[in-house]
């Protein structure tokens, strides 16, 4: 007859729980190894406001390539209000693209603060996208960020990937791949009509005087170049663009993992733009630099008194030097910290010089112009540097 063995250390736990109740099942519990296990996590992104910096897309590059090797199952891209740079959507398209979890992405806002058109490009290249129902897509000319794209970039180039891989997504997910060009590079409006509750078609070619009653007008061409559009939660879940209309992220992700969302716990992450405190700083560097370059000249300047005999005259006048060699650092030192910020963040170079006229008559950009300014106090820094060097040695 085989008889159960049962340890001295099993029987006390067992009698802890009896005589404990709740409590006593949860310290045996954890004892005996019963405890819950970490439950899977989901890193939720919010990108707040403008994608308008290559150093947004780099930290949010950071998080899609490292989604794995932290134990994500998955990311959630959460785009609230605003516009993406047309060639910032081509490098984090390419980032989602390679992201090795699956990314989803949830478009919140209302139709006063819509998102922009390269949100809603994001969303249809998704594993699954989803928009609040509240919010809408809506834009007019291009964003205010458009100025700061690079003056070397390859627009052919970043026009036809971005188009190729909407045109797969479109073609995946079983929507009419007309929609790619309609959104990203129309030749004429992109228009759609309802079929029964729930189903949109788009309308090809020219629509006749009279003929264009119950219409929806996606996406319109407009005289320079530019387009403006509407696409609401409902038109785009009828045309099979995005999976459906989420209020909350813990929707979403049910809609996107099903039975295994169950005990997901989000990790919420913000990335925002930091885009007007960079130039701000930026240009304090250059102002500083300039103000070290404008002191230096007024210190090498300053009259030293010739009647407190040779070795007195002597002395203030390596004094001075000095004093001018310590602005000229001072100075240096915040040109070399501008040159470092704006090679970090090339946007600022893309912006207006703050302290620098333009010269009369001349059309130059703002990346010449930057250039120009930074010329100028590099070479006055140098200059008197060579004259209170001089004046420190003896030099004639």
């Amino acid at each position: 007859m085989a008889v159960a063995f049962c340890p001295k250390s099993i029987r006390r736990n067992w009698l802890a729980l009896f005589l404990l109740g709740p409590v006593g099942f949860l310290l045996v519990g954890t004892s005996l190894g019963w405890a819950r296990s970490d439950s899977a996590q989901v890193l939720h992104i919010r990108v707040q406001g403008d994608v308008d910096t290559a150093d947004m897309v780099r930290e949010l590059s950071d998080h899609l390539n490292s989604l794995a090797i932290k134990g994500y199952r998955g990311a959630l891209l959460e785009f609230e209000p605003g516009r993406v740079r047309e060639d910032l959507a081509w490098s984090l398209g390419a980032a989602m693209d390679d992201a090795d979890r699956p990314v989803w992405v949830w478009l919140t806002g209302t139709p006063s603060q819509p998102t922009g058109p390269a949100q809603f490009e994001l969303a249809v290249r998704a594993e699954g996208a989803w928009m609040d129902p509240r919010s809408a897509v809506a834009w007019e000319g291009p964003g205010k960020s458009e100025a700061l794209r690079p003056d070397n970039l390859d627009s052919d180039r970043v026009s036809r990937e971005r188009y190729s891989s909407l045109w797969v997504a479109l073609e995946r997910r079983g929507a009419n791949t007309r929609i790619a060009e309609g959104l990203l590079r129309p030749s004429a409006p992109l228009r759609a009509r309802w079929v029964v509750e729930g189903e949109c078609e788009l309308v090809e070619g020219p629509v006749e005087a009279g003929a264009d009653s119950g219409l929806m007008t996606l996406v319109e061409p407009l005289a320079n170049g530019q387009t403006r559009g509407e696409i609401t939660p409902r038109v785009a879940v009828a045309l099979g663009l995005i999976d459906g209309t989420e209020r909350t992220a813990r929707h979403v992700l049910r809609q996107a993992m099903g039975d295994a969302a169950r005990g997901v716990r989000p990790v919420r992450v913000r990335v925002e733009s930091q885009l007007h405190a960079t130039i701000e700083r930026a240009h304090g560097m250059i102002r500083r630099a300039r103000a070290e370059e404008a002191l230096a000249g007024d210190t090498l300047r300053k009259r030293v008194d010739r009647d407190v005999g040779q070795a007195a005259y002597d002395r203030a006048i390596r004094e001075r030097a000095g004093e001018t060699l310590r602005a000229i650092e001072r100075g240096e030192a915040a040109l070399r910290s501008f040159e470092a910020l704006a090679a970090e963040h090339p946007e600022v170079l893309r912006t207006r010089a703050p302290v620098q006229a333009n010269l009369p008559g001349v059309e130059e950009s703002a990346a010449r112009a930057w250039a120009r300014e930074i010329e100028y106090v590099r070479r006055s820094l140098a200059g008197l540097r060579a004259d209170a060097m001089a004046q420190a040695t003896g030099s004639p």
